[in-house]
């Protein structure tokens, strides 16, 4: 069932990741009490000169916030083009889903070490999904098989 393959389903879920990590996280901040309104608020009037230009650190938190949401829309464009690459061309581009893979692991140990279940989970389901859809498009056997014409029963 190609409209439901594990890259297609991962891409969807990093979409998802990506809405509610700009929405909910970036976009539309809420307080979270009179003690993190005070260090949010130190975070926007502290300003400091780096690399000569006037920063702060609400600014650099901000920044790096939408630059993780870029990389939530990235795995998701790169996960809908694997899914669509032809077994035959596969080997030319695994190397871009074994990175893509290695990265999103990567940000679901951040998460797990920084933040909180909800990014964790999204994190660990998304790499199992693109590992799954690597193993498939490779043309493992078993479980892994793509389909049984390719890989008929022994």
């Amino acid at each position: 069932m190609k409209h439901f393959s594990p890259l297609r389903i991962a891409a969807y879920l990093a979409l998802l990741f990506c809405a509610g990590h700009t929405i909910g996280g970036m976009l539309l901040q809420k307080s979270l009490g009179p003690a993190s309104d005070v260090v949010f608020g130190a975070m926007k009037s502290t300003h400091f000169q780096f690399n000569g230009a006037d920063c702060t650190w609400y600014g650099f938190w901000y920044g790096f916030g939408l630059t993780v949401s870029a990389f939530l829309l990235l795995v998701a464009v790169t996960a809908l083009v694997l899914d669509r690459v032809t077994p035959a061309a596969w080997p030319q581009v695994s190397v871009i889903a074994w990175a893509l893979i290695v990265a999103m692991a990567f940000n679901g140990v951040m998460a797990w070490r920084y933040f909180f279940a909800g990014p964790t989970v999204f994190s660990v389901v998304i790499t199992v999904l693109l590992v799954v859809g690597a193993l498939r498009k490779a043309g493992k056997t078993g479980i892994f098989a793509q389909d049984a014409k390719t890989h008929p029963p022994k």
